[in-house]
């Protein structure tokens, strides 16, 4: 099976599929139809709230969302790639069925249309009782367009079914000194899975099942904050901050949108082990397996649409992002593998890193040069796709950093990936693996900003050079990369439940060997942001003597049947922000002629802050300035 393109790899599931029990494939059809009433329902209702307008067919469009087309050098063509869902009553689509995607200049007027490609994607196993994973996507890439450009579009299929309108602008061209903002979060899931009120597969929405299955709250969507949380808790001041952030994001006017992986949390187990075969809407997978439910991307791409249909969105991967179902041939005795068959369907991820890297790519956008890496392939915490490329993508990565930093149109590099380097989160902290990897590199090629996810809160590093603090940076800063170092900032805040920093040092949370732990560090970690007002018993310095960092010297295996490496006690003093609630960060981009100063400003924004009766905080800004062109 290894080779499969995603096309053979369904052909090859629906003929396994066919050889089932005739008991099987009875039970399988029930719950087919019960999933495609659900997942019709569901689309449907966003479709015509998008004003769309439905064809005989019975075949809505949902969940449209945008990407960047750049080149191998990663210089943004004038194109964009689009992909949404097609949802029909019946879970089929009729077999003539064709989609376009029309384009113009100004609303309601287009003038050039393209072919869209519709592709049938469904999981490698099929679930009794829960989701069998046969979905349909639209993925067409628009192009021969004008730079700097706003472009008008709707999707229409050709039994006149038409999508809503919607826009997108197109990259400027290079050079461009215009400024511009992007965003980014991570770990953000869904808040509207068909488990609360307002989607309700029955009048009771205490015991939604459909087909046998239940979807249990808290465990394919974010709903199981705690009582005490103080943002999405029982008294809190937003119950759904996933959805809030991504309606706060627009606020902003990105030209773009950076997720750090862990995306909609279809496989909440998180460590890439096969999908249970026998009750996948339970709250806990039989050993050697993981939970998998791919319906909760309809729900995530119609809960981004808004944004995403007129934003690019693009995406790098998490170990949530590992799914059992799709292409993870490493399991069933081939190789490579890495799970990310379903995620190049759903998503538009562009192709010039290295090959056997889907999620590994590179592009420009001003002076700005931007990197998503794997660092599901570099850590030491979760060994599932550890070292799968054989150092290619590391490899990749020194030639691309090496050919921006002698460019003299690319004044700052960011990159973006999930396992953090440079963490101090209670659950997962930092990560040897990827930290050992990469931190040479970006201290060499002087990288400017890593954005990490993975740890459910927002952290922000002093800049760093070879593994250690080169100065103070607090709220306000302005630091200068080139000779100051990197700055890594953790936005996992993205709407997860939150995690806790460091508890007080001792035996579940020890220092290293011969650390004398006195005054301030007695006490467990705590926030560190603009406002803060600290209740007695926190650490608030940024010397933490009991974080850790991830090794793979060790492997372990855990009782749910995944590998890990173990967890080694550090003292850090780099630990400048922290906020364990939700946030994301905005980052305003102004160029400038070269020799003249340019600029990167960093704001973290805090969703509904208690106290502050406002949607968002801004809680810590810094800005990195360069000499452009230099």
């Amino acid at each position: 099976m290894a080779g499969l393109t995603i096309d053979e790899f369904s052909e090859w599931n629906t003929q396994r599929l066919a050889r089932s029990a005739v008991s099987r494939r009875t039970l399988l059809k029930t719950a087919a139809a019960g999933y495609a009433y659900t997942q019709f329902h569901l689309a449907s209702a966003a479709f015509a709230a998008g004003g769309g307008v439905e064809g005989p067919a019975g075949v809505v469009v949902s969940g449209r969302h945008l990407s960047f087309v750049p080149d191998p050098d990663g210089a943004l063509r004038p194109a964009m790639a689009l992909t949404a869902q097609l949802v029909s009553k019946t879970g089929s689509l009729p077999a003539k069925l064709r989609a376009f995607v029309d384009v113009g200049s100004a609303p309601g007027r287009y003038g050039t249309r393209f072919a869209a490609d519709i592709r049938h994607l469904t999981g490698q196993y099929a679930i009794p009782g829960g989701p069998i994973g046969s979905q349909f996507y639209l993925k067409a890439v628009v192009d021969k367009l004008l730079p700097a450009t706003v472009y008008y579009y709707r999707v229409r299929l050709s039994d006149g079914t038409v999508s809503g309108e919607a826009h997108f602008s197109t990259a400027p061209a290079k050079g461009s000194l215009k400024p511009f903002t992007f965003t980014a979060f991570a770990d953000v899931g869904t808040n509207t899975a068909p488990a609360d009120p307002k989607f309700a597969w029955h009048r009771n929405p205490a015991s939604v099942t459909a087909a046998g299955g239940t979807w249990p709250a808290g465990v394919f969507d974010n709903n199981s904050y705690l009582p005490d949380d103080p943002v999405a808790g029982l008294h809190g001041t937003d119950k759904r901050p996933a959805l809030t952030q991504t309606m706060l994001l627009a606020t902003q006017q990105p030209v773009f949108t950076l997720l750090a992986g862990d995306i909609c949390y279809a496989n909440p187990s998180g460590s890439g082990l096969p999908a249970d075969d026998t009750t996948a809407l339970t709250r806990i997978a039989p050993k050697g397996k993981n939970l998998f439910n791919p319906y909760v991307w309809d729900v995530f791409l119609n809960q981004i649409e808004p944004l995403a249909s007129s934003t690019p969105w693009m995406f790098a991967t998490g170990n949530h992002d590992m799914e059992p179902i799709y292409g993870n041939t490493r399991f069933l005795g081939d190789s490579p593998a890495h799970g990310y068959g379903g995620l190049l369907e759903r998503l538009d991820f562009p192709t010039n890193g290295p090959h056997t890297c889907p999620s590994v790519y590179r592009f420009a956008y001003g002076n700005v040069g931007l990197i998503s890496l794997d660092a599901n392939e570099l850590s030491s915490e979760l060994h599932t796709n550890a070292g799968y490329s054989n150092g290619a993508q590391v490899g990749w990565l020194r030639r691309s950093l090496k050919a921006w930093r002698a460019d003299p149109a690319i004044d700052f590099i960011v990159v973006f990936l999930h396992h953090c380097a440079y963490a101090t989160s209670d659950n997962h902290a930092s990560d040897g693996g990827v930290r050992d990897a990469l931190d040479p590199l970006f201290s060499e090629h002087q990288v400017d900003l890593v954005i990490q996810g993975h740890n459910h809160l927002l952290e922000r590093t002093d800049p760093i050079r070879y593994g250690r603090r080169t100065r103070a940076a607090p709220d306000g800063s302005t630091i200068a990369p080139a000779t100051d170092g990197v700055t890594y900032i953790c936005v996992g805040s993205g709407g997860r439940p939150r995690y806790p920093f460091r508890r007080a040092p001792g035996k579940a949370a020890p220092a290293p060997a011969g650390v004398k732990v006195e005054g301030a560090q007695l006490l467990p970690a705590g926030q560190r942001y603009r406002g803060y007002r600290p209740p007695p018993g926190e650490n608030t310095t940024t010397t933490i003597v009991n974080s850790y960092y991830w090794s793979a010297e060790k492997r372990v295996v855990k009782p749910a049947g995944h590998p890990t490496g173990i967890r080694v006690p550090e003292t850090v003093d780099w630990s400048q922000v922290r906020y364990d609630a939700y946030a994301f960060i905005a980052v305003d981009v102004t160029p400038a002629a070269r020799g003249a100063r340019t600029s990167m400003t960093i704001r973290s924004l805090a969703d509904a802050l208690p106290g502050t009766r406002q949607p968002f905080t801004e809680i810590d800004r810094i800005t990195l300035t360069r000499v452009a062109g230099t």
